[in-house]
């Protein structure tokens, strides 16, 4: 009886000093670069940035992210479930392929201004919409991803 009484007094000890204060915080997008681009449609590699300030981990996901180009809804995206790891920043990488077609409406002339922009480096306006989800345990938190960013992409 003493034995157990003593492991559940060291559990609870130990839990109760692990904190979760907060969900991860979403601090912006670090890193933006074409990483494909064909005829029809080009690749998007991004690293979505967040801090965790607990001391515990858990796992986050990005779920039905919609990627805004110049306010057209060009795709939706779902990351791969990420273990988070305690006290530190980290990135959640995003693959993007984007239909060309559906930036610039099947318009010709606007497809190929269009491109010729994305080659010369002119900017663009970059918008995620989207949920984060966060589980630790039987924890489990939704919160919005609405970021807004104008950006040159890069090969």
């Amino acid at each position: 009886m003493m034995k157990r009484l003593i492991v559940f007094i060291i559990i609870s000890m130990l839990l109760l000093s692990c904190k979760v204060n907060e969900k991860p915080k979403f601090i912006g997008v670090n890193s933006l670069e074409i990483v494909e681009a064909t005829i029809k449609t080009f690749t998007i590699k991004t690293n979505l940035k967040f801090e965790n300030k607990n001391s515990l981990g858990g796992t986050l996901q990005a779920k039905n992210i919609h990627v805004f180009i110049d306010s057209i809804d060009v795709a939706t995206v779902n990351s791969e479930i990420f273990n988070v790891p305690k006290k530190s920043e980290f990135d959640i990488p995003l693959l993007v392929n984007i239909p060309f077609d559906k930036v610039y409406n099947n318009d010709k002339q606007s497809l190929l201004e269009g491109i010729m922009n994305i080659v010369s480096n002119k900017k663009i306006k970059l918008s995620y919409s989207g949920l984060i989800s966060y589980k630790l345990g039987a924890f489990h938190y939704n919160y919005p991803l609405n970021y807004k960013q104008e950006i040159s992409l890069k090969k």
